[in-house]
């Protein structure tokens, strides 16, 4: 690279979703929140610099390989690799690949939307964050990507429907994927040995945390349950993730938050006690900060409209 280029570059560049709809030369659907793409090198070279993606990817290569950076872990790419890549994630790919895949990019916002319990999408999550990308059979590839072939339609024929369909449909695949992880853990569990002393203490702290994420929000609680101190448990985190531990919380609290506020009963103080907030005025002082909104305006809101107004999407820039 050279000097020049260096100048006009920022360290780490960032992509929206219209951004990448753009480069892609698809400019009439830059403000849709849901993508299939048929992924060739060439695109994939974009990325030969190191960039922060606002958006959540799951791809599947069909043919040829390259090797992808994705939150400083290297990984090769090939046919049959299933790679997940989630907001904020920062990737690097080498140049003079050869892969060419199917790739499903959605906003953070449309994440947001899906009618999904949050005690699901954690196991979810975790399982993204350990296996970003794995190795499949033919057969769970021919299966994703008729899940992937089925978006591609509704996206091609929009309908009344088209956004519920598609929820449907990629929170299907979602399940589908999870089940995938599962059996690849299961079939090799060599896999979970191989994984660096960093891996592992930022495994368990998720795992922490989607126990103790409604009664607990401090890092000092979280570095004494692993038996590390706050700062090496921010350090490793910040590293693996490209979040930082209190992202990682407000994240699960305010998931739960939205959950219950559009799906239960509970009213918003009662919900407020569920997640450990002193009062009613404390959560939603919690909420609005992070979300851009106070819970009674969410909890009216239409799920289907739901915009990007909230400073706590999956997309937003790490904090601290």
């Amino acid at each position: 690279m050279n000097t020049e280029h260096s100048a006009a570059r920022p360290p780490i560049a960032k992509f929206s979703l219209s951004e990448l709809i753009s480069m892609a030369g698809d400019t009439e659907r830059q403000t849709r929140d849901f993508i299939v793409a048929h992924s060739d090198a060439s695109q994939l070279d974009a990325f030969r610099f190191p960039c922060r993606i606002d958006a959540f990817f799951i791809g599947l290569g069909t043919d040829g390989e390259t090797e992808i950076s994705i939150n400083l872990n290297q990984y090769k790419l090939r046919k049959n690799t299933l790679f997940m890549i989630g907001p904020q994630s920062i990737i690097r790919t080498d140049r003079g690949g050869t892969l060419k895949g199917e790739v499903v990019v959605v906003s953070p916002q449309f994440m947001q939307r899906l009618n999904i319990d949050s005690k699901q999408l954690m196991p979810l999550m975790l399982q993204l964050g350990a296996h970003p990308c794995i190795e499949i059979s033919d057969s769970d590839s021919r299966q994703l990507l008729e899940f992937i072939r089925l978006m591609e339609n509704e996206t091609a024929q929009p309908g009344q429907f088209s956004e519920q369909t598609l929820g449907n449909l990629f929170v299907a695949q979602l399940y589908k994927i999870g089940s995938v992880i599962q059996h690849y853990i299961a079939a090799d569990p060599a896999a979970e040995g191989d994984k660096s002393r960093a891996d592992i203490y930022f495994r368990e702290f998720l795992q922490t945390l989607s126990q103790h994420y409604k009664t607990e929000r401090t890092v000092a609680f979280y570095a004494q349950q692993l038996c590390v101190t706050p700062k090496y448990l921010t350090t490793l985190v910040k590293r693996i993730s490209g979040r930082a531990v209190s992202e990682w919380i407000e994240i699960y609290v305010i998931l739960e938050a939205k959950t219950l506020l559009k799906y239960s009963s509970l009213s918003i103080q009662e919900i407020a006690y569920a997640l450990n907030f002193p009062n009613q005025s404390f959560f939603g002082s919690y909420f609005k900060r992070n979300t851009g909104m106070s819970p009674s305006q969410y909890k009216a809101m239409d799920i289907v409209s739901e915009g990007g107004g909230s400073s706590l999407d999956v997309s937003d820039d790490v904090k601290g």
